[in-house]
């Protein structure tokens, strides 16, 4: 460049370039560099106003430490009239080569000619002569001669231009001892000399194969991150730069192999004192992991019971139950998770068995459920001693009465039906308290009959008797069918009873001896007195 210009100087390293510094190689020896007070530092950049001829010389940043160091970049402070200016040196193939030439005081050349080692390249009026995709032909010493307005102005010094082979980068892995679940992983791919201006592309497993970006991890730059490794990231990996703006690759770098080791081997729950207990007995779920890491990190331990967490603990592994329940029966596993891994153990099935005092608890409920049935069967068998049981006639159900009483739920029109009512030699007292319904019941001396046939020409009703409706039915008494029969000799498992029919008969004899309810028979010819 022309003496008086500014130039600007930019370290750029990945993550910041805290701690990084300007050198500068003059005059055999090497010193700080952006450090005269024409020179100013702004975070990357070093920019020096007003430069001179001291400030020749060639630049580089590096660490703190001072191992690790950028390319360099070769500067000419020049006091000639006209100038050659090309990109910092050395280039790549593919890298694009553009060549200015230059007047000093900012006149602009009416006419240039541009030099290849000594040869014209071509006669121009423009100040450029560009080359897209430069290549190792392109490679030499150049220079430009100037004319402005018609005078000549001078020739520019010469200046070399080296064009390299694109270089094969070097990939480095992070952590280098061995990777477990959940480690963070980097790689890095350097290629040198080093710039910005080259574009990195991964690979896995396959050369050509690009590793695709994830939640877990991501490629930016000369660096790839696996923020949490699992074990399907184990593989091989390369790295692969290149520059240009019709872009030129580099070679692939040599593999690495990622080897990502399970962080717990082994994951087991057991049962103290078995998978079997008997209800009311303490149980103890222990949960108990294997872990492949040193020092032992922190993990995070969970019980779960059909699917639902029963504990969820950083402290304790156990989970106790002082007194086992029917409602802990179920198949329990157990989940150990650090780092963002998470593994689970085997399904362990616990069954609990009834105890004895359980199993008398229950005998003793069936012994008072069926002395509690026994005590209301005894007394539905005194209450029908006194009221009479139920019995089938005619396929209907009916009801059995106390002596002097019979009757029937139902009486089909159209039909013929009887009742009967029965004498015996028991005493008052015994009519009373009911019919015996023994083995050893009293036999009635004599029955009489009395047939009728319900009358479908006159409205049936229903009325109300005592807190039960019942059902009015009309029928026809035959007289004529009206006897009494001898009861024969009852055998010694003969039950009798009493039958009402609610419907209403009288006849002719005393109907209060029927029925307690009597009822007017009604006829299309009624007769007085019947």
């Amino acid at each position: 460049m022309f003496r008086g210009e500014t130039v600007t100087l930019s370290c750029e390293v990945e993550g910041g370039s805290a701690g990084w510094r300007f050198k500068q190689y003059r005059d055999g020896r090497e010193e700080a560099g952006c450090s005269d007070q024409y020179s100013r530092r702004y975070g990357d950049s070093c920019t020096i106003s007003n430069t001179w001829y001291y400030n020749s010389g060639v630049y580089w940043c590096e660490s703190a430490s001072g191992q690790k160091r950028s390319n360099a970049v070769n500067l000419t402070v020049s006091y000639e009239w006209v100038i050659l200016q090309t990109p910092p040196q050395p280039m790549f193939e593919g890298d694009s080569l553009n060549l200015r030439c230059r007047i000093y005081d900012g006149h602009k050349p009416t006419r240039v000619v541009f030099y290849k080692d000594n040869k014209e390249l071509q006669s121009q009026t423009g100040t450029k002569l560009g080359f897209d995709r430069a290549s190792k032909s392109d490679e030499g010493s150049y220079k430009c001669r100037a004319w402005w307005s018609s005078q000549y102005v001078g020739d520019s010094a010469e200046v070399r231009v080296s064009v390299r082979a694109l270089p094969k980068p070097a990939l480095n892995l992070t952590p280098a001892r061995e990777i477990l679940e959940g480690d963070t992983v980097t790689l890095s791919c350097s290629v040198q000399p080093y710039s910005t201006s080259w574009r990195y592309l991964w690979y896995k497993d396959r050369q050509g194969a690009p590793v695709y970006q994830t939640d877990s991890s991501s490629g930016t730059g000369a660096r790839y991150t696996i923020s949490a490794a699992a074990l399907n990231h184990s593989g091989e990996y390369w790295c692969r730069a290149g520059r240009g703006r019709n872009t030129f690759y580099s070679e692939h770098s040599d593999p690495i192999w990622v080897n990502v080791t399970a962080l717990f081997s082994r994951v087991t729950l057991t049962a103290s004192p078995g998978a079997t207990v008997k209800e009311g007995e303490a149980l103890n779920l222990t949960c108990e992991a294997a872990v492949n890491k040193t020092p032992r990190p922190e993990l995070h331990y969970t019980i779960v019971r059909d699917g639902e967490p029963v504990t969820n603990s950083t402290d304790s592994a156990l989970y106790s139950i002082a007194s086992t329940e029917k409602s802990h029966t179920g198949n329990y596993t157990c989940a150990v998770e650090s780092q963002g891994v998470r593994k689970s153990s085997q399904e362990l099935h616990i069954e609990l068995q009834t105890s004895w005092h359980s199993a008398a608890a229950a005998a003793g409920f069936s012994v008072s459920f069926f002395v509690i049935l026994l005590i209301v069967f005894t007394l539905l068998l005194l209450y029908h001693k006194i009221r009479g049981f139920p019995c089938i006639t005619g396929g209907k159900r009916s009801r059995t009465y106390r002596d002097g009483e019979c009757g029937a739920e139902v009486i089909k029109p159209g039909v013929s039906h009887y009742c009967h009512r029965e004498r015996s030699d028991q005493n008052q007292d015994q009519a009373a308290g009911g019919v015996e319904l023994s083995s050893r019941a009293q036999q009635p001396d004599y029955e009489e009959i009395f047939y009728c046939s319900v009358d479908t020409s006159k409205q049936n009703k229903k009325q109300k008797v005592s807190s039960e409706f019942e059902e009015v039915l009309y029928c026809n008494i035959d007289t004529s069918k009206h006897k009494k029969k001898k009861v024969k000799p009852a055998e010694a498992d003969t039950v009798y009873s009493a039958v009402k029919i609610t419907a209403g008969c009288i006849s002719q004899a005393n109907p209060q001896q029927i029925m307690q309810r009597p009822c007017m028979p009604q006829s299309s010819q009624r007769r007085k007195g019947k």
